[in-house]
């Protein structure tokens, strides 16, 4: 007696059937590559990568901008798109900061 084995075309069958549980209250949004954060002495923090209702994504601009953001540390930034000569003053917390990315949630 032969029997059927499962594929992995009938595994991906099961996990579209299930629903996308979303965790996030917001959605993400990338921003233009020009955007970037300064601290209130005026150095440059970051690039912004992406942002939401809720906070923002840094690519660090340094190290020591890496370094400086430390988890629960609270700061305002301003965020700057120089295209547009736009700026605005945002207060936060960092929620995470990793080699690659420092995320931040609007206070």
């Amino acid at each position: 007696m032969a029997t059927k084995k499962k594929t992995a075309a009938g595994a991906g069958k099961k996990a579209a059937e299930k629903p996308f549980l979303e965790r996030r209250k917001f959605e993400r949004v990338g921003v233009p590559a020009a955007a970037f954060a300064m601290d209130a002495m005026g150095h440059e923090m970051g690039r912004v990568s992406e942002t939401s209702g809720g906070g923002l994504r840094l690519s660090p601009a340094s190290p020591w901008a890496r370094l400086s953001l430390t988890k629960g540390q609270q700061l305002t930034l301003t965020i700057v798109e120089p295209a547009t000569g736009n700026s605005t003053d945002v207060y936060v917390e960092v929620t995470h900061s990793g080699s690659q990315t420092i995320g931040l949630r609007f206070l």
